[in-house]
């Protein structure tokens, strides 16, 4: 698993810090997050029937202080709508993850029957305070009990009551122990146009009146005022004391005098693949922005806990090698025996592991524009459960050769003991130079032009190996995100190759000269930090390699723009304009644009409501351009963005897929066809077939594109005559009556003086207005939009 994922499970302080320390925004496949584990002492019994008390009993297992049947008692008081399940499974253990947390757990399994199909999902309760730390209620439970009522509560209103129920939720919590975080938080999700209308409150909660980093809480409550979901995270490690040795003064003075800035080249949608995105110019912190020991002052790796020393920065080292520098493929494009090959030139495949999976896909993060060979081998012969051995995965560009990523995964179980050592395991020990060379090496004979473009910057020491991180330079200005990272095994062997070299001159600014001097940037950041006083988390995670890092707590001075945050500093300061942007991106950038052409328009709600919901996106200048007439293919992007607003920025394919003739994987309207296509809003896929995307909608077409959305094209068939278009002038005009009977019916496409004027053009504006009203229908049909499920 990625950092970018792996620090969405942890939090937005210490993945912020990291991130900023070591270059790794988007991707370090070098640290894993959870994978499914159990160990020795796992006491599990399940239940096939309804009889509960086989379940759920009243012992307590060694190592526990309450029973299965108090773990269940406790979930079911919180969420009363559980009881409409059946109790399936109590399993006491470290809860399911690696590595294990350094507390044990209840896992209460649930089970929904409905004729021959069943569900299933689970809740945790901490084994030791009986508190619960995980519940999600599954949609098919939420609708069966949803209420017929109109009235919706407001986000106000939910946010109320995710702040009552963290007083029920956790024992003993006292009054404003907790801190809302903020909604500038980088991870902030978009609520969508349709689907059941859901607010996530996020809580930072507080330890002797410090806030805590290891101490979260984050509420679901839908529109009904239902908490929906439920999740805790917490520590069961000792917190030192709340009084630092040095004061607060001190360590002001202390970061003022390390902190340093650079200029760098920044993609305003860093969560983004999106093709072709300019960069701009910022500036954001060197290296200095981590958080200093309250008692030593030294700053704090995020990941180990160990204090940052100049020996783990390499202050930006230039690359020099004893190799060939890389050269691209400029024969055909290669196909996976070729790529295999390549693999095997650079990397060890160690014997008895054979290539099982090959397959041409669309690049991603890595390689957002590319096509990818993705390769994985394993030993299923091994001794141990194939589930918990080794295997290994790479990435190819075949059009280049470019090796994007290259990982040996460590799967051992936890509690069990590693494969003793063999012909792949090498007895020796490198040294730390040895180490460096191969890396340096491997970068400059993978990677383009590495020996120009990259610096060593980081080195991480762990017990079984040692990760070099690498930051890329264009025309001597740092390109933040793009980096290389090689992880050395102790035995000299390279167990991880990670390649992110995405940005090409063109994307970047013309003009490399910032507006804003290098020393006023320096002193806008001293002007606008604040260190405070706050509980550090750090570790907690995987490598590859099987390592674990453990989870710890220090008392820290952390530097944030805000005393409300202990999230670190995840704002960059722009060089040209001056104004703070997100360091990674925003998800919701696009539906924070004001518009400039909607203003009293006369459909200037509904438009201002697509906006919000990320339906529609502006131009550069601002504009909707609510006059325009859509395409076909316009509004296959918004009823796509209106399911998932985020769309465009994460939705990826094969480089082959061909859902349509006219539609490939490079196609503006792909993620969009795709998406419809999932929900069956589109009918079948036909290679054969041609989308048209680039016609002029018209109102006869849209409206037989909204009965297939409501799933009534066979009801449509019954209603052919003229007289089933009552009071519509021209109903001779129209082909498709029973199409446009039904959404003339619902209120979507209302008449026009008392005509419907089917082949007039639909415009930007009405398909807000349609939309608008579409969303009104969800849960008031048979078949469309029933809470969160999408049919």
């Amino acid at each position: 698993m990625s950092f970018h994922v792996r620090f969405k499970m942890m939090t937005a302080k210490a993945a912020t810090a990291a991130m900023a320390t070591l270059l790794l925004a988007s991707q370090a496949p070098g640290f894993a997050g959870s994978v499914s584990a159990a160990t020795a002492e796992q006491v599990t019994e399940a239940s096939t029937g309804e009889d509960v008390l086989s379940v759920v009993n009243s012992d307590v297992p060694e190592g526990a202080k309450i029973s299965s049947k108090q773990a269940s008692d406790n979930i079911l008081k919180l969420f009363p709508l559980l009881q409409k399940a059946t109790i399936t499974s109590a399993n006491f253990d470290s809860p399911n993850s690696f590595p294990p947390p350094d507390y044990k757990a209840w896992e209460i399994g649930f089970g929904i029957r409905e004729g021959n199909s069943s569900m299933g999902f689970s809740a945790t309760v901490h084994a030791g305070t009986g508190e619960v730390l995980s519940v999600h209620l599954p949609s098919e439970l939420l609708d069966k009990q949803r209420a017929e009522a109109d009235r919706q509560v407001t986000e106000a209103e939910a946010e109320k009551l995710a702040e009552a129920f963290l007083y029920e939720a956790i024992p003993d919590l006292e009054k404003d122990a907790f801190l809302a975080i903020s909604e500038s938080y980088p991870y902030a999700v978009q609520q969508s146009l349709f689907g059941r209308t859901e607010y996530q409150y996020r809580y930072q909660l507080k330890h002797e009146g410090l806030l805590s980093e290891a101490e979260t809480a984050y509420v679901n409550v839908d529109d009904q005022g239902r908490i929906t979901g439920y999740s805790r995270g917490t520590i069961e490690s000792d917190y030192p004391s709340s009084n630092p040795e040095l004061s607060a003064e001190q360590a002001k003075k202390k970061f003022d005098e390390q902190f340093d800035v650079e200029l760098a080249y920044i993609s305003p949608d860093g969560f983004s693949s999106r093709k072709g995105q300019k960069y701009y110019l910022g500036y954001l912190p060197k290296s200095s922005g981590n958080g200093l020991d309250a008692n030593t002052l030294n700053p704090i790796n995020p990941m180990t806990g160990e204090e940052i020393t100049s020996d783990s920065e390499q202050q930006d080292k230039p690359l020099k090698g004893s190799v060939a520098a890389f050269v691209p493929n400029t024969g055909q494009k290669l196909n996976a025996s070729q790529a295999e090959s390549l693999i095997k030139k650079n990397f060890d495949i160690p014997k008895g592991y054979q290539l099982d999976h090959s397959q041409l896909i669309k690049g991603y993060y890595a390689s957002p524009n590319s096509q990818v060979w993705s390769l994985s081998w394993s030993n299923r012969n091994a001794s141990a459960s194939y589930m918990f051995m080794r295997d290994i995965s790479a990435q190819v560009d075949a059009v280049t050769g470019q090796i994007y990523s290259f990982n040996v995964y460590q799967r051992i179980m936890p509690g069990t003991t590693e494969v003793e050592a063999t012909e792949e395991t090498s007895s020796k020990s490198v040294t730390k130079a040895e180490a460096e060379k191969l890396a340096v090496n491997t970068a400059i004979a993978l990677a383009p032009d590495a020996a120009k473009q990259f610096r060593l910057s980081t080195v991480i020491e762990m017990d079984g190996a040692r990760t070099f991180l690498f930051k890329r330079y264009m025309n001597g200005i740092l390109v933040k995100d793009d980096s290389l990272q090689v992880q050395v095994a102790k035995d000299g062997s390279i167990t991880e190759y990670y390649a992110r070299v995405t940005a090409t001159p063109e994307q970047l600014p013309t003009d490399a000269k910032p507006a804003i001097s290098y020393e006023d940037a320096k002193a806008t950041y001293l002007k606008e930090i604040q260190l405070i006083l706050a509980y550090s988390r750090y570790g907690g995670y995987g490598m590859t390699n099987g390592e674990a890092v453990p989870m710890g707590i220090k008392l820290a001075y952390v530097p944030t723009r805000s005393e409300n945050s202990i999230y670190g500093l995840y704002e960059v300061l722009d060089a040209n304009t001056g104004e703070w942007r997100s360091m990674y991106g925003d998800l919701n950038s696009s539906s924070k644009t004001q518009p400039t052409d909607i203003a009293g328009h006369v459909a200037e709600t509904a438009l201002t409501s697509m906006i919000e919901h990320g339906v529609f996106i502006a131009d550069e200048q601002g504009r909707i351009l609510p006059d325009r007439v859509i395409t076909k293919g316009d509004w296959f992007n918004y009823l796509a963005r209106a399911i998932n607003p985020s769309m465009d920025m994460y939705y990826g394919g094969d480089s082959d897929d061909k859902p349509f003739a006219d539609i490939t994987s490079d196609s503006p309207y792909y993620p969009a066809v795709r998406t419809l296509l999932d929900q069956r809003w589109l009918g079948g896929s036909d290679p054969e077939k041609n989308l048209n995307p680039q016609e002029e909608m018209t109102r006869e077409e849209l409206a037989v594109l909204l009965v297939r959305i409501l799933r009534y094209e066979k009801l449509a068939g019954f209603y052919t005559l003229p007289s089933d278009l009552p009071n519509i002038a021209d109903a001779g005009a129209v082909t498709n009556k029973g199409a446009v009977s039904l959404s003339l019916k619902l209120g979507l496409l209302p008449s026009i003086e008392g005509r419907f004027m089917p082949a007039r053009k639909v415009t930007v504006a009405e398909a807000a207005q349609v939309l608008e009203r579409l969303a009104k229908l969800q849960g008031k049909t048979d078949t469309f939009m029933s809470g969160n499920r999408l049919y």
